[in-house]
């Protein structure tokens, strides 16, 4: 698997689980209600001092109704902040408000005045930060959290959230310090863990997301999430037995997708575990369902015969046959019965081949791919007018005439009727040209002017 698509998979299952996570559900985590609520408080020392003591005996009033009773708060404090000379308290206290209720782009407009009234309001600027993180804004985001630590902020949900803005725009070693903070700070909350491990991801730093995976998987053990992304970082490692080993476990958790069963049948081949292989690609198949078609297993049938894997890959064919049962589509059945007539002849059991490409024929009489091949097996047994008709049948279908002449041709060139063969080229060439045809027809011409 390349490495920018296995990493794609891996923060897509990092942000699977990220997602319960603060951003999502800002004001649903206790963390983040505790850190917000806790602003509406006062700090004299990194507060804005109020504009007089009237103002702040109406600040301790009004601060009893915003939890319990915000739009009369809010009319307050509207009340408050258009009197002359008004602290920066009230509009932040409006803002915070305006946040809690999702009116995003008023609460900004308050925080921005409070910002303008008193530049060092350490609060404000994380508070704004967080609003900027929630929506999306990382950039600016971080220009607030920093300038909030620069003012003495250092709780984890500063650190976390600064983290969470620096992976938003990409620069992922800063985001691995900001958690590495975050988690001294504030241990308890995993999202931060979480980060840190996408920031990881993103720099490839596979020994040390193993690590940390191997601490949360200890307890949560039967979170398939944790267990996915362990896998993807041991295939970053190149050890795919040990991812191999992760996905069967996922397997027996029940949570190992039709795709991931399918990675897991690809493990095993790249480790020539060939039956290995066709069970996982098997499992793949029942967990889709028949619904889903005989794509995927086609597919894994033709990787493992091109892995000389002859006995796992008609082992496979046969029995995505016999679990499909009556519920195989003609279709799907005449597309499984020719991959086992593929097989059959690449492990030189031509005549079992053979008895399945008619199989099909007499299902299907414009199968031309059928045709073909039984075309060159009875060429191959010197059957040649049989071999001739099935060319004539096959050429009869449009998308593969072209292919079907030049078999024709190239047995008439073996039985030495050159003449009757420069035409069949010719057409072939006008319906789909090909150089290598082009040169066996300007060979072929100029061996008959050499003989008249």
């Amino acid at each position: 698997m390349k490495t920018s698509i296995l990493i794609a998979h891996l923060l897509a299952a990092a942000a699977a689980l990220h997602a319960a996570g603060p951003l999502p559900n800002l004001w649903e985590n206790p963390v983040f209600q505790k850190h917000l609520i806790g602003s509406f408080g006062i700090n004299s020392e990194i507060e804005p001092p109020f504009r007089d003591d009237n103002e702040s005996a109406d600040y301790e009033k009004i601060s009893g109704l915003i939890q319990n009773e915000p739009d009369k708060a809010l009319d307050y404090l509207l009340k408050l902040s258009a009197v002359p000379g008004a602290s920066a308290r009230m509009e932040f206290a409006i803002a915070n408000i305006l946040f809690q209720k999702d009116r995003r782009v008023e609460a900004e407009k308050f925080f921005l005045r409070a910002i303008e009234k008193f530049p060092s309001y350490r609060q404000a600027h994380n508070n704004l930060a967080i609003m900027y993180v929630q929506g999306g804004d990382h950039a600016r985001a971080i220009t607030h959290f920093t300038e909030a630590i620069r003012l003495g902020s250092s709780d984890g949900t500063t650190y976390g959230l600064l983290g969470v803005s620096y992976l938003g725009i990409g620069k992922f070693l800063a985001a691995e310090g900001a958690f590495r903070n975050a988690m001294l700070l504030r241990p308890d909350v995993k999202d931060w863990e979480m980060g840190l491990v996408q920031a990881l991801l993103r720099q490839e730093k596979w020994a040390e997301i193993i690590s940390i995976l191997n601490r949360l998987i200890e307890a949560n053990p039967n979170d398939a999430t944790l267990w996915e992304l362990q896998a993807g970082a041991y295939l970053g490692q190149k050890n795919s037995l040990a991812a191999a080993a992760n996905y069967e476990i996922m397997d027996k958790l029940g949570k190992l997708t039709p795709d991931q069963l399918s990675t897991l049948g690809d493990i095993y081949i790249s480790e020539g575990m060939m039956d290995v292989a066709a069970d996982a690609y098997l499992r793949a198949f029942e967990k889709a369902g028949v619904t889903a078609g005989v794509d995927r297993p086609l597919r894994a049938a033709e990787i493992l015969l091109s892995r000389e894997g002859y006995d796992a890959a008609r082992n496979l064919v046969q029995r995505v046959s016999k679990s499909a049962g009556s519920a195989l589509k003609p279709a799907d059945q005449r597309r499984l019965l020719k991959v086992e007539a593929k097989i059959d002849m690449a492990a030189g059991r031509q005549d079992a081949a053979a008895k399945s490409l008619e199989n099909i024929v007499s299902l299907d009489p414009l199968d031309g791919d059928s045709l073909i091949l039984l075309g060159q097996y009875y060429q191959g047994k010197g059957e040649n007018e049989k071999a001739i008709a099935r060319f004539e049948q096959a050429a009869s279908v449009p998308e593969h005439e072209a292919a079907a002449k030049v078999r024709h041709a190239q047995l008439l060139v073996s039985t030495g009727k050159y003449d009757l063969a420069v035409p069949l080229l010719k057409r072939a060439q006008e319906i789909k040209p090909n150089d290598s045809v082009a040169r066996f027809l300007e060979d072929l011409e100029r061996f008959l002017k050499t003989r008249r």
